[in-house]
């Protein structure tokens, strides 16, 4: 309705164009105006919204399987746009995996990551089918939209980590099972950051495992500081992942040695690598990955961790096993 409306807006398309260097209108030449352009923006960020919420109501049209029924959690078409998608019913659920997907994510691309919860929901059902699985995209924050200016800073993630933990304990408090429910957390990208500062800032959060794939850093420096036992802290990077290559920035900018320094420690952009033996967590092995701009892809190995291989050693630690 809201995108109905704008079309209906339109304002004058063109104008004539004024050349910069005799002052004068060039015949038959014509430029988009600037109200135009500004309306036309909006009209994309619209139609982004709305693109998004049609993949979400595809889940909806398609499904076939009363354990991967879908459910909307939550949504919010402001901004960037908001969505919480379920598939499989996380109130009867023996395993729920919350997924938190990291930058570039916003609501017109959701397609993409509702697929990858489909996937890891049908393999951990299939690597333990005596319990069920219900898979979350938890797309409930603004992430950054930029890899080399709005990920290095942590704001993003700060803002997340309060409804993230609130989000959490909900799932534990509306799961109707006696024994309760084995919970994992995954961030992928930027998102492993929201996962550690949210797993981080929660002394009591009832998260029983967590992974990092392709993580920028989590936030803490040790594995133990994320509050539960390290040997349920998982992580993986591909070594054709561009975010090896994203070291903190040095402490002296002019200087090469804090340069060569800041590539030659276990750190990386948001505190110590969680695949390094410093972080103290368990590493768990995914292919290399494809090269950078192989397929004519920037980080087409920053996108493989959903493959067949490290998908089977998602769902066993998701599954309460190991990978």
């Amino acid at each position: 309705m809201e995108y109905d409306a704008w079309l209906k807006k339109e304002p004058e398309h063109y104008r004539p164009y004024i050349s910069p260097i005799t002052g004068r209108e060039v015949k038959g030449a014509m430029v988009p105006t600037e109200e135009w352009k500004k309306w036309d923006e909006k009209r994309k960020e619209i139609e982004g919204g709305y693109q998004g919420m049609d993949a979400i109501q595809k889940r909806f049209d398609t499904y076939t399987s009363e354990s991967s029924r879908p459910y909307l959690l939550g949504f919010d078409g402001k901004d960037m746009g908001r969505a919480v998608v379920a598939i499989g019913n996380p109130d009867t659920a023996d395993n729920v995996v919350t997924y938190v997907p990291g930058t570039f994510a916003e609501l017109k691309s959701i397609d993409g990551d509702i697929g990858r919860a489909e996937r890891l929901q049908a393999q951990a059902e299939a690597t333990d089918p005596t319990k069920s699985t219900a898979s979350i995209v938890w797309l409930g924050y603004d992430a950054p939209q930029g890899i080399a200016t709005d990920a290095t800073e942590t704001k993003w993630a700060d803002n997340a980590r309060e409804p993230l933990g609130n989000f959490i304990q909900g799932i534990e408090e509306a799961n109707h099972r006696e024994g309760g429910v084995n919970q994992t957390l995954l961030g992928h990208s930027y998102g492993s950051l929201v996962v550690g500062e949210t797993m981080s800032m929660h002394v009591d959060l009832p998260v029983d495992s967590a992974i990092m794939v392709g993580s920028p850093g989590v936030g803490v420096d040790r594995a133990k500081d994320l509050n539960i036992p390290p040997d349920r802290v998982f992580a993986a990077t591909a070594d054709h992942d561009l975010i090896n290559l994203a070291p903190p920035v040095a402490r002296d900018p002019l200087s090469p040695k804090a340069w060569w320094d800041s590539f030659d420690d276990h750190t990386i952009v948001h505190g110590t690598d969680p695949t390094t033996e410093e972080f103290g967590g368990q590493v768990f092995e995914v292919p290399d990955g494809k090269w950078p701009v192989e397929d004519w892809e920037m980080m087409p190995a920053h996108s493989q961790y959903w493959d067949d291989k490290p998908l089977r050693s998602l769902a066993g630690i998701v599954t309460g096993g190991k990978p």
